[in-house]
């Protein structure tokens, strides 16, 4: 790609903290800086783009960490993402250029300007945009993302306000990219050797939308999320398609069917946030489904994705110790993560938040907490061993990840299970295998063909 201005030979350096999402944001940022003439040098860059997190009380003092170590090396520091929206005073206090997440023009291109300001450039009449509800693509990568399952930005937003999450606050404004440039934007990745694509987003099941909260949505049966899949399943050189978080009300029958019509490019594995097992504590986090659509909307799924006798991968994210969680509610939530047999849990201890509704209410005692979270974490092993244990003797394709010399890899396999295996092949590929061996911490395959 021919740089848009040449920038003197000034570099560049990403410190990124947080969710996938910010992931993708980072390579968006990264495609700007090197259109403008930048290269990377994480050695002694000339500017240090610090990518903030603030969802919890523990990532803003993270990212305050970050700023002040990239401040200590004299560099000039851009502090984005969502700590800018939070802390509005503390980001400018420490960091030299804020691009905060909210405002009436994308923050892809509101970073834009801001380098362009910087580098005392003009700016590209293509970035001088006007308000605008859709989410541009500003630049388009001319480098490999950093993961070798290449995130791929196509909503942000999110105005559903769970009582715990300060999101809503931050990243104020639903926007999403067309389903044009999301194949256009995924046929670049995978020319530059991508051959998994996920998508991410703050609310994904919001794609379209002009809001998260689906009784005000005024196309409320529209399926654009299956049309974004039968699109981009059709780039030409992509190997898999996956989405990394749903809401589970937004999984109706038309996405499960076009996941289904565009296998095995779109992979058998959702990412299905529960957060809590009890109608109760999920009223109180405002959360958009009770216990009884959670569980119809999962015994859909594994209907619908079931694919040679093998259910699909579900994971999931599980909130322990919410304010007014009772041991009969903590009990609600074990027993709905052992009916739904999840492959992985993330588990998080509550975090008070400040700015949110849940962080004015009682807390639980920290020791309460310690113990609901040992005792999930102990389930998660368990029901993840007993889901790859239906591994066991079936054909998978895995991605290669990992190195872990001498010729063994680590990778996952479409149903997202993580499979060790000896193997030639090289970082970003997929090796076809079978499962030979599945124990507590591992599982183990062997190639059966060569490498595609």
């Amino acid at each position: 790609m021919v740089p848009l201005f040449t920038a003197m030979e000034k570099t560049f350096n990403f410190k990124v903290l947080g969710c996938r999402m910010n992931h993708a944001e980072q390579r968006e940022m990264e495609s700007v800086l090197r259109a403008r003439g930048l290269t990377p040098n994480s050695d002694a860059p000339d500017i240090e783009v610090v990518h903030t997190c603030s969802v919890t009380g523990q990532a803003a003092a993270k990212s305050r960490n970050a700023i002040r170590r990239a401040k200590k090396s004299g560099k000039t520091v851009f502090v984005t993402g969502c700590f800018t929206g939070t802390d509005p005073d503390v980001a400018s206090e420490l960091g030299d250029v804020i691009v905060k997440q909210e405002g009436s023009v994308p923050m892809i291109e509101r970073f834009a300007q801001a380098v362009d300001a910087y580098l005392q450039l003009p700016t590209p009449e293509s970035v001088k945009r006007v308000e605008t509800v859709s989410l541009p693509i500003a630049t388009l990568p001319s480098t490999k993302a950093n993961h070798v399952r290449a995130e791929l930005r196509i909503q942000d937003g999110c105005d559903a306000h769970c009582t715990f999450c300060i999101i809503p606050k931050i990243r104020t404004t639903l926007r999403s990219k067309t389903i044009d440039d999301v194949v256009t934007e995924a046929t670049r990745l995978v020319e530059l050797g991508h051959q998994e694509v996920v998508f991410t987003g703050v609310f994904i099941g919001a794609f379209g939308h002009e809001t998260a909260l689906r009784r005000k949505q005024t196309t409320p049966d529209a399926e654009h999320l299956a049309d974004l899949f039968d699109a981009v399943a059709q780039v030409k050189g992509l190997k898999r398609l996956r989405i990394s978080s749903m809401e589970p009300g937004d999984v109706t029958e038309p996405l499960l069917d076009a996941m289904v019509a565009n296998q095995p490019i779109v992979v058998p594995h959702l990412h299905l946030p529960l957060q809590s097992g009890s109608k109760q504590v999920l009223r109180k986090m405002n959360r958009q489904y009770d216990i009884e659509d959670y569980m119809e909307m999962i015994a859909m799924t594994k209907e619908r994705l079931l694919i040679n006798g093998l259910p699909p991968a579900i994971t999931t994210d599980i909130i322990c110790g919410f304010p007014t969680e009772t041991e009969d509610d903590f009990a609600q939530t074990v027993t709905v993560a052992e009916k739904v047999g999840y492959l992985h849990m993330h588990v998080f201890p509550y975090s008070i938040r400040t700015g949110t509704a849940a962080a004015r209410w009682k807390q639980l005692p920290p020791t309460v907490v310690r113990e609901r979270v040992n005792q999930l974490l102990e389930l998660d092993e368990s029901l993840s061993l007993s889901y790859r244990k239906q591994l066991l003797g079936k054909q998978v394709e895995v991605m290669l990840e990992q190195d872990l010399g001498d010729g063994t890899w680590k990778g996952r396999c479409e149903h997202y299970a993580e499979i060790t295996l000896k193997t030639s092949g090289t970082k970003g590929t997929l090796v076809p295998a079978k499962v030979t061996e599945v124990n507590p911490d591992s599982t183990i395959a062997m190639p059966t063909l060569q490498i595609i």
